[in-house]
């Protein structure tokens, strides 16, 4: 980051954000694209504070993680539940939240599967990805066939058997060692055989 980038993060960010939440929440229920843009502010300012402590060992820094893991796992839950489940997103740095409730007149979302990878680690920083597992196993759902075979996707099918417990065969629950990298191994095969086949 240039110092008049980490100066643009850093200023006032607290008002800002909380003004930034705020206005966009007057537009109705907030949808995947809001939780998503609100993350990447969390995290540019996250980035910011990096430049001083780049150990990020403050209560500041600590509390900017911990809401722009709930924002990313916000837009996650949104494409995961919306509209057929009820859920809550909240974040303690501006005091704000917002509930969903099933059935709302809005069309379903998807996330891609980067910002799903990037949601999943920002969740395993702060050792919630077990708690938010349902809603990324959901999101994963609706992008899993498109994304077959290649990086970005595999990577989300390894994620899924490391961190989540979960390599697709609901009979092997809690998977092995073994069988987590197995499905490592075989997400790693469909990802050269895709580069076989197309040249990519």
């Amino acid at each position: 980051m240039s110092g008049a980038a980490v100066s643009a993060a850093r200023e006032d960010f607290a008002h800002r954000i909380g003004g930034q939440v705020r206005s966009m929440s007057k537009g109705g229920r907030m949808s995947t694209y809001a939780w998503q843009a609100i993350a990447d502010e969390f995290l540019d300012y996250l980035g910011a504070l990096s430049v001083e402590t780049p150990d990020l060992d403050t209560a500041e820094a600590r509390a900017v993680l911990k809401d722009a893991s709930e924002a990313a796992a916000g837009a996650v839950a949104y494409a995961a539940y919306h509209p057929h489940c009820g859920f809550q997103v909240f974040l303690d740095y501006v005091n704000f939240g917002m509930s969903y409730d099933r059935g709302e007149d809005a069309p379903e979302e998807s996330v891609t599967a980067g910002e799903w990878t990037d949601a999943l680690c920002l969740a395993v920083l702060r050792d919630r990805a077990s708690w938010h597992g349902e809603a990324f196993r959901f999101a994963r759902d609706k992008f899993v066939e498109q994304t077959r075979g290649t990086p970005v996707g595999e990577l989300a099918t390894g994620l899924m058997a490391v961190v989540l417990d979960d390599t697709g065969d609901e009979k092997d629950y809690p998977p092995s060692a073994a069988a987590k990298l197995a499905a490592v191994d075989a997400a790693l095969d469909r990802v050269r055989a895709r580069a076989e086949q197309t040249g990519e």
